[in-house]
């Protein structure tokens, strides 16, 4: 070899190698200038080394042909006849993603959580990621679907890239009922007929039960069950005269008083101003918040007003109901309700595996779900019951309309285990009438 590759060759192994040189300064002495019969630094020969802790380092010239970590401390000095290179100039200051290098400041996501390229040890660099729990996590989805847990989970790219506080601040959005309402009169039915094993309020009354719907990114389930319901009611209770959806953004909007918009709200208030007030159709008040996150400003006239322009352009007319009832919280009592009346209107707790239910009969995972921060309360509909036989077991369940859109769940539907109480589903459940005086044909419906 030439002078000039020779020092090509050692400029070439300052300047590339990467070195966790602080560790040297404990282990100065004399290996390479030591070695006897000969130093061997110029060419390649694995077996030029030296003792060194419990390991040895090298003095030939490729030594450090990986990181320079195998190096002999006076190999620079005896070796290549140069100082050894301070620490700084021997740390590669990046912090890989995949393939690519990131320098330091450099922030990437993962999933919810933003990582930041830092330093954080004198010769290393690497991501320190937020350790925010996100609402879709895939490695506990693959535990619930490697056990026998009854139900399948799935990795909602809508929801990738969210933390679980926006699930339950955006997703859900119902308050937990106060106590008062809690301590409403229940209403216990008498007719202890039998049940059929399965019923589907979709079969029962068809095209009178409201289609899944979207909430989007506000807080709206207390609005979006109400209005559905009210819509179920009234189109069971004209026999199909009364078919229209009642608008959620009309008490989005207009239902301010201790409401909160897409923050939440309460279902006995939302149907105190249904009773009051009335709401419009969805032609007339179409949904805008899930898209804008914000209730907007309300644009339906207070009071009762027979007649108004709505902000679609049309004639709107208001729609109210009598008050809402309590369902006696029991298994029998609300089957008998349904099966009689209708869907009826539940609020129970959220567990931070249900928003990735894909199928299957829900049961919240116990391991998962022990932190009450990373809960939240939600109203869905129930519209109907069945049993599940898979040889000599049986698996009774609830029939669920959530309101995440029909890309989730079973098209827009979960089931969950019935009898039980399950995070609190048959505590408070509520039915409703239309106001029979009021019911009509209209044209904003």
């Amino acid at each position: 070899m030439t002078n000039q590759g020779t020092s090509l060759l050692i400029l070439s192994i300052v300047f590339v190698a990467v070195t966790a040189i602080d560790f040297y300064d404990d282990l100065r002495g004399d290996y390479c200038r030591a070695r006897r019969p000969r130093s061997c630094c110029p060419g390649r020969d694995d077996y030029c080394t030296m003792p060194i802790l419990d390991t040895v380092c090298y003095c030939d010239i490729f030594c450090n042909r990986t990181n320079g970590d195998d190096c002999c401390p006076d190999f620079w000095e005896h070796c290549l006849g140069v100082r050894r290179p301070t620490p700084q100039s021997l740390i590669n200051p990046y912090c890989y993603e995949g393939n690519a290098g990131y320098t330091v400041g450099h922030k990437v996501k993962r999933n919810c959580n933003t990582c930041e390229c830092r330093k954080t040890a004198p010769n290393k660099f690497e991501f320190v990621c937020e350790n925010k729990p996100c609402l879709v996590q895939p490695k506990l989805n693959d535990v619930i679907n490697r056990g026998n847990y009854g139900w399948r989970a799935s990795n909602y790219s809508f929801f990738w890239g969210r933390t679980l506080e926006y699930g339950i601040r955006y997703r859900l959005g119902t308050f937990k009922p106060y106590r008062e309402t809690m301590h409403m009169n229940e209403i216990r039915t008498l007719d202890r007929r039998p049940l059929p094993e399965s019923f589907d309020s979709r079969r029962r009354w068809p095209r009178m039960i409201q289609d899944i719907r979207d909430q989007g990114e506000c807080g709206s389930s207390w609005a979006f069950s109400t209005s559905a319901l009210a819509s179920d009611r009234r189109a069971i209770q004209s026999r199909g005269r009364e078919r229209l959806t009642l608008s959620p953004q009309h008490l989005v909007s207009c239902n301010t008083r201790g409401q909160q918009g897409c923050e939440g709200g309460h279902i006995d208030r939302a149907w105190w101003f249904l009773r009051n007030q009335g709401l419009t159709s969805e032609q007339c008040y179409p949904y805008t918040s899930g898209h804008s996150g914000k209730k907007g400003l309300c644009r339906i006239p207070r009071g009762r007003h027979k007649r108004f322009r709505c902000p679609s352009g049309i004639r709107g007319v208001k729609n109210r109901s009598t008050p809402p009832y309590r369902v006696g919280p029991s298994e029998s009592d609300i089957m008998h309700e349904i099966y009689k009346n209708g869907p009826v209107q539940a609020t129970f707790r959220v567990m931070q595996d249900f928003f990735s239910y894909a199928s299957g009969i829900y049961r919240k995972l116990p391991l998962t779900n022990t932190n009450p921060s990373n809960q939240g309360w939600h109203s869905v509909r129930i519209i109907g019951w069945g049993v599940e036989k898979r040889g000599d077991k049986h698996k009774k369940y609830w029939i669920c309309a959530n309101s995440w859109g029909s890309g989730w769940g079973e098209d827009g539907y979960f089931r969950i285990i019935r009898g039980q109480n399950e995070c609190d589903i048959e505590t408070f459940v509520v039915g409703v009438w239309a106001k029979r005086n009021s019911l009509r044909r209209t044209n904003a419906g």
